[in-house]
């Protein structure tokens, strides 16, 4: 059962992180405004609803994995290093959590529409966030996976 919740655990990752990439790439290399909002009028909502239930799937499988170890009930578990990825680890995972939430109302509130300029600076800054903190929470995974 452990394996199973461990390669869900990384194909919601390996989904999360493609996707993010896929959509951050074409947010920058689409120049034409017309062909934006033709293309994020229709796969974002799709992609915005697939990558909750993606999230979902991580927090859920991250939770057991967390349990299983050992992490919620055994101090001693924690080791300075390992200890120390876990807590930013977890702390990346809750604040790339609020970044998507908070992106996705903007996002889907304004689907269809020209953003008002805060919506733009908002979207643009989470949609950064989230881009930039998939790496480091994969680097931190790639931590913790080694020492365990």
């Amino acid at each position: 059962m452990y394996e199973w919740i461990l390669y869900t655990h990384m194909v919601g990752a390996a989904t999360w992180i493609g996707g993010s990439m896929l959509l951050f790439v074409l947010g920058i290399t689409l120049r034409d405004k017309a062909a934006q909002q033709v293309v994020y009028f229709y796969i974002g909502p799709l992609y915005g609803y697939f990558e909750a239930a993606v999230l979902v799937v991580l927090l859920v499988t991250g939770s057991y994995l967390y349990i299983s170890n050992g992490f919620h009930s055994n101090p001693e578990k924690f080791t300075y290093e390992l200890g120390f990825y876990m807590h930013i680890k977890i702390a990346l995972v809750v604040l790339i959590t609020i970044a998507t939430v908070l992106h996705m109302i903007i996002s889907l509130k304004a689907n269809g529409r020209e953003k008002s300029f805060k919506e733009k600076i908002i979207g643009r800054g989470t949609s950064l966030l989230i881009f930039i903190l998939n790496f480091v929470i994969l680097w931190l995974a790639m931590q913790v996976r080694t020492i365990l």
